[in-house]
C-alpha cells in the first residue's frame, strides 16, 4: 500500500519516500548513536555540565544563530562555540533554560526541538527551538539553531 506519493520497498515492503528514504523505519545503529549524543548535550547543559561535551563536537565545528540580536553570529571552533554558549547563563542570571521535547535522527543528521525559557532585562523567553545538528564520524560538526518565533528570540536577546 503506497502513503501519499510513496511507493514500496520491494524487500520490506515498508514504504519508500520520493528520494529513496524509507519511511517509518527503526532508527540504524548511526542514528541510534546521534540521538543518544543529542540526549548527552542536552542533559549535560540542563546538570550545567556544558565544558563536559567539549569532546563531542569536532575541532571545526560551527554552530550557527541566524538573525541580528546579541546572540546571532557563525561561530566556528569548539572553543568560540563553547566561549558562546557559556554567555547563554551569564546574559540570563543564570536563567536560561532548554527541555528536550523530540529528537529526529538520521546516519549524519539530528533535530532537536526543545523548549527554550530565561529571564533577562525584564523580559522572558518561552519558545520552541530547533536545533539542526550535522553529524560527522560521532562528532558534531555544525549546529543550526532555529527559533520558532524569531520575532520573539529577537526581541529577548535584544542589547
Amino acid at each position: 500500500m503506497s502513503h501519499m506519493g510513496a511507493t514500496e520497498d520491494a524487500a520490506s515492503g515498508r514504504p519508500v519516500g520520493s528520494g529513496g528514504t524509507r519511511l517509518h523505519r527503526e532508527p540504524s545503529p548511526r542514528a541510534a548513536e546521534n540521538a543518544e549524543l543529542v540526549r548527552r548535550i542536552f542533559d549535560a547543559f540542563a546538570r550545567k555540565q556544558g565544558f563536559a561535551l567539549r569532546g563531542v563536537f569536532a575541532e571545526d565545528a560551527t554552530w550557527i544563530v541566524p538573525g541580528d540580536s546579541a546572540m546571532a553570529g557563525t561561530f566556528h571552533g569548539r572553543d568560540r562555540i563553547f566561549r558562546f554558549l557559556a554567555t547563554l547563563p551569564k546574559e540570563t542570571d543564570g536563567s536560561y533554560g532548554s527541555q528536550l521535547i523530540d529528537i529526529l535522527v538520521s546516519d549524519e543528521r539530528a533535530a532537536a526541538l526543545y523548549r527554550a525559557t530565561g529571564q533577562r532585562r525584564g523580559r522572558a523567553l518561552d519558545l520552541d527551538q530547533l536545533l539542526l545538528f550535522r553529524i560527522e564520524n560521532g562528532l558534531v560538526k555544525e549546529v543550526l539553531a532555529l527559533p520558532s518565533n524569531p520575532s520573539a528570540f529577537e526581541e529577548f536577546w535584544a542589547p
